[in-house]
């Protein structure tokens, strides 16, 4: 059993790891060119990853170029791991490899098919898991091969959950070795009945809407933060991106001003903690920022979506 590999981020360099380190024959390699990398949230340049192996690498921009298809003829896979790719992979493609495709999933599947899913568990308060199943038409409705939960903590942000993730699709792929290897690879139908599905998300749904309360505010800065573009606010037309915060206590005094009562409005300055912003019920945070310079957020200051602020 020979494998090829395509992909572009990290669970596709942790899965291409793994494989290696497992004693999985790996044929071949193909990523997602370089050029493309500020493109990509979460880039891993997979041609790296195997330079000083014997180990054949394509690069691609797209994965309906011809080069791919003459390269997996030339592989003849028996597995196609499909793995960390926002591009759909061509059924031509897919059957290419004798055994067909291998996909992951980061989400307890069927719940939580489709895009977003670290940003999406986050924001809703979803399990996670690592998933790896047999690729079909439909996008992450095939037949199971393996599936362990991942534990999602309080204060983790997106990149803390796809640390924490890629390490145990990696230790999957280390106890599917011998099944791999021999050709015997389980397959545990999904319910359909039990299916739920994210939406595609944009940069622009990273935009903060301060009189929400600070459980959901603070959700989508941990959803939005590194790898993927950050939340953000406006201070009058200067963009305000927000990578860190933390909640503070429950607040219902912010001092005599009225102002100070506004959603949005900073509330306090500290020199270890940020800058105290209110929300809908309380207050935040915020412990990382770009793109506003520190002094700028001065008491009273009011955070807005933008629009708000041109229109007064």
């Amino acid at each position: 059993m020979n494998s090829v590999l395509i992909g572009s981020v990290s669970s596709s360099a942790a899965v291409l790891d793994a494989l290696i380190r497992a004693g999985v024959t790996v044929s071949g390699v193909l990523g997602l060119d370089e050029s493309q990398a500020d493109r990509v949230s979460d880039y891993r340049s997979l041609k790296r990853q195997v330079e000083g192996t014997d180990i054949p690498f394509q690069s691609f921009v797209k994965v309906t170029e011809p080069a791919l298809e003459e390269f997996l003829r030339a592989s003849q896979p028996d597995l196609l791991w499909v793995i960390g790719l926002s591009q759909l992979v061509p059924d031509r493609l897919i059957r290419l490899a004798r055994h067909g495709g291998v996909g992951f999933h980061p989400t307890m599947l069927p719940r939580g098919r489709g895009r977003a899913p670290v940003a999406w568990t986050i924001i809703l308060g979803e399990r996670a898991a690592a998933t790896l199943f047999h690729l079909t038409d439909e996008a992450d409705a095939g037949d199971i091969i393996a599936q362990r939960e991942v534990p999602v903590l309080p204060d983790d942000y997106s990149e803390d959950l796809i640390a924490r993730t890629n390490e145990v699709l990696a230790e999957l792929i280390h106890e599917l070795a011998p099944g791999i290897k021999s050709g015997t690879i389980p397959c545990i139908p999904q319910n359909d009945d039990d299916a739920t599905y994210f939406g595609k998300r944009t940069p622009e749904d990273g935009l903060i809407d301060w009189s929400q309360t600070t459980d959901v505010v603070y959700r989508l800065v941990r959803a939005a933060g590194r790898p993927y573009p950050g939340a953000f606010s406006f201070l009058g037309e200067r963009k305000l991106t927000i990578w860190r915060a933390a909640p503070a206590v429950a607040a219902t005094d912010f001092g005599d001003a009225e102002c100070l009562h506004r959603a949005g409005t900073v509330v306090r300055q500290d020199g270890e903690r940020g800058i105290m912003v209110r929300t809908g019920d309380g207050a935040l945070w915020l412990t990382e920022v770009e793109g506003v310079d520190a002094d700028a957020l001065a008491l009273g200051v009011r955070l807005t979506d933008g629009a708000s602020s041109k229109g007064g």
